[in-house]
């Protein structure tokens, strides 16, 4: 996904994708499925009450709901009892992925540290303290997922689901890929463009252009 948010133009460099909170980089997601393809995402959802299958439209929250065109301010760390917790970024979850048996004892020990300087042992947290500083990352990390809630027809049951805005923008540009290289390659060939040139048009001159070259 950061790779996305670079070539969208939405970061300046992968750097700052990596190190933004995993909130923020949700909602820089969501802005570039908007301008590739549009708010709304239609999917299935399935009731867990009565298994019955729900088609669902989600819309992703704009622009002007959540602001990105520039890296927040650092919110730092907030204090839990005696340790400091700051919010988890990309980068962090992507160290934690490595093995995803000590995947929390991973993201724990990147993003907690003891306000006394001693070594963080992740074990030595009570439930109670554990509960805390998962409050406090996710409230520093911001909204990183899009909630959906409907009623279900078939039995009135509230359905609960999320959408990860990541991996939908990157499904969507996996499944639009093919048709635009054919594009490309029918404009290359009709007019000698090169592909640079086939991808600043915009859609609706580029489609004003494939059906001119389907005529020739």
């Amino acid at each position: 996904m950061t790779v996305l948010l670079h070539l969208a133009g939405l970061v300046d460099d992968l750097d700052e994708a990596l190190d933004s909170a995993t909130g923020r980089c949700s909602a820089l997601a969501a802005e570039a499925h908007r301008i590739a393809f549009g708010r709304d995402v239609d999917g299935l959802v399935r009731c867990p009450a009565c298994g019955e299958l729900l088609e669902a439209r989600v819309r992703l929250p704009s622009s002007a709901d959540v602001p990105v065109a520039e890296p927040p301010a650092d919110p730092g760390e907030v204090r839990v009892g005696g340790y400091a917790v700051r919010a988890p970024t990309v980068r962090d979850l992507l160290a934690a992925a490595v093995d995803p048996g000590e995947a929390r004892a991973v993201l724990l020990t990147r993003c907690v540290r003891r306000l006394d300087g001693r070594p963080f042992d992740p074990s030595a947290l009570t439930s109670d303290e554990e509960a805390r500083v998962d409050e406090a990352a996710e409230r520093l990390a911001g909204e990183a997922d899009v909630v959906l809630r409907a009623e279900c027809p078939a039995c009135a049951g509230c359905v609960v689901a999320t959408l990860d805005v990541g991996a939908v923008l990157w499904d969507q540009v996996e499944a639009a890929a093919p048709a635009l290289i054919a594009e490309v390659a029918a404009l290359a060939r009709a007019f000698g463009w090169s592909e640079r040139a086939v991808l600043a048009l915009s859609p609706t001159r580029r489609q004003r252009y494939l059906t001119q070259a389907a005529a020739l």
